[in-house]
């Protein structure tokens, strides 16, 4: 029987227990002092727009040639709903833990979208000769800060004292330097009428065969200034004929603004007259007026006679009777009126309400007239017969 290791097994041995040993200590060591790499996923820089979602695309980590990526934690605090610069940190560690490494990908959460601006009346924006220019004010809105009305800058002037167009330059921008601009075109514009003025009343009496003294008008406009000189006079009055006769004095600025100004003239006999108190009816304007103690009390638009068929004659008549809830009967035709108010014997004509008819006025008589009588609406008639008194004046022209 063999005793004992011969010197070579015994080497032997010993360089076993040599390599064994070297090879635990090597893996101790590797386990703990390894180094693993990691690379990102990407750009080492990427940009999102606000409110956007953020992507990730990861990072790629081994541990000699080993893929270890599932072992990689990821650091993110990313807000789209902020601007800023953020840093997603991605890290792996060896197999024990003891050594770790990172690398860092920087995510710029960034604000693109210019603010709205909207200005308030738009653009043109006119603005009358002579007065005061007001900024008609504006809206200034950002995705991101809000309500930016006091960012808002404006350059530019408007000089209302110059006919002429002008341009105000707004302009506003965000937090993230985005701007929006706007223009608005201001016109300034002269669109206001002269002012006539006449010389002497609005209404005047004549006795029958004396002159009539035309006493004219003033007129002035904002921009032009005194521009009587352009004053054109319509209308003649015959003193021959009693009635009433229409003086029109006309204006027109240099913009072309046009003002109109009328005088009434009663042409009468002594006992006709009477300034303060009678009604006159135009059959061609299709209107009245009841003058009342030198005022005019009531106007309105009336319906007269069909027009050459039963036309409304023409003169100086008086309320001869009032009656209330009557009808009127013709060949034709018979109505209840509330309030009558008789002006001529021979033709039975007179003043009442027509409730029949839905408007008064413009052009109806031409088509769709009385039979002769003036057409009142209902509350025009009821008024002027609680006031005028019989003898009162009517004027029909």
């Amino acid at each position: 029987m063999k005793k004992g290791f011969s010197k070579i097994e015994i080497i032997c041995m010993i360089v076993f227990l040599c390599v064994s040993l070297l090879c635990i200590t090597w893996y101790i060591l590797y386990a703990y002092f390894a180094v693993p790499e990691i690379h990102l996923k990407g750009k080492n820089e990427v940009t999102v727009e606000l409110n956007k979602s953020y992507k990730e695309y990861g990072a790629i980590a081994t541990l000699d040639k080993t893929d270890i990526s599932n072992s990689i934690k990821i650091q993110n605090n990313v807000d789209t709903k902020k601007v800023g610069d953020y840093k997603v940190i991605y890290s792996v560690t060896n197999t024990k833990g003891r050594k770790i490494q990172k690398v860092t990908r920087t995510v710029k959460v960034v604000d693109k979208k210019k603010p709205t601006l909207t200005l308030k009346k738009g653009s043109p924006y006119k603005i009358q000769f002579g007065t005061t220019y007001l900024e008609p004010g504006y809206t200034a809105k950002d995705n991101y800060d809000g309500n930016l009305n006091n960012k808002v800058k404006i350059k530019g002037v408007v000089d209302t004292n110059k006919i002429g167009t002008y341009k105000l330059y707004y302009s506003v921008n965000d937090s993230s330097n985005n701007t929006t601009t706007k223009i608005r075109v201001v016109k300034v514009v002269d669109e206001k009428a002269p002012i006539i003025t006449l010389n002497g009343k609005d209404k005047v009496v004549v006795r029958m065969n004396e002159p009539y003294l035309e006493q004219g008008a003033t007129a002035f406009d904002n921009h032009d200034g005194d521009i009587s000189d352009k004053i054109v006079t319509s209308g003649k009055v015959n003193t021959s004929s009693f009635g009433v006769y229409r003086i029109t004095y006309t204006v027109r600025d240099s913009f072309g603004n046009e003002s109109t100004a009328e005088r009434d003239v009663q042409v009468g006999t002594q006992s006709d007259i009477d300034e303060n108190n009678y009604i006159m009816i135009s059959i061609k304007d299709q209107k009245m007026w009841y003058y009342k103690n030198g005022n005019l009390i009531l106007t309105s638009g009336v319906v007269t006679g069909t027009q050459n068929v039963w036309d409304t004659i023409t003169g100086q008549f008086r309320i001869k009777s009032k009656a209330r809830g009557i009808y009127l009967t013709g060949a034709d035709y018979r109505s209840y009126v509330n309030y009558w108010m008789l002006i001529d014997y021979r033709t039975q004509i007179g003043l009442h309400d027509a409730t029949w008819r839905s408007s008064f006025g413009g052009t109806i008589y031409t088509y769709n007239g009385s039979h002769g009588c003036v057409n009142l609406p209902y509350d025009i008639a009821q008024k002027l017969y609680n006031s005028a008194d019989i003898g009162t004046m009517v004027l029909i022209y």
